[in-house]
């Protein structure tokens, strides 16, 4: 027998039930408290206004990385061919 055998559990691919009902219960709540925000918004202050969109902008607009350009110098290698003297061309 494996040492670390399980028995019993869900199968393979099966998925978690309770994870599922939680997702669900979580996603109408959510619905139903952005209905409730949406259709109240004007009667927040400014800065209450400012305040909930900066909380909720980075879930709807992920934060940029910042990247540094940096340009080197290209340099490019100059090749000449030179015949020696005395040589003739044919």
């Amino acid at each position: 027998m494996p040492k670390n055998a399980k028995y019993g559990g869900r199968k393979l691919g099966t998925p978690n039930k309770i994870s599922a009902e939680l997702k669900e219960v979580l996603s109408e709540y959510c619905l139903k408290e952005f209905q409730f925000l949406s259709a109240n918004i004007k009667s927040l202050t400014l800065a209450n206004r400012v305040l909930l969109l900066s909380k909720i902008l980075p879930y709807v607009l992920p934060k940029q990385l910042e990247v540094e350009a940096h340009q080197k110098e290209s340099t490019i290698p100059i090749i000449t061919f030179s015949t020696p003297m005395g040589a003739s061309k044919k």
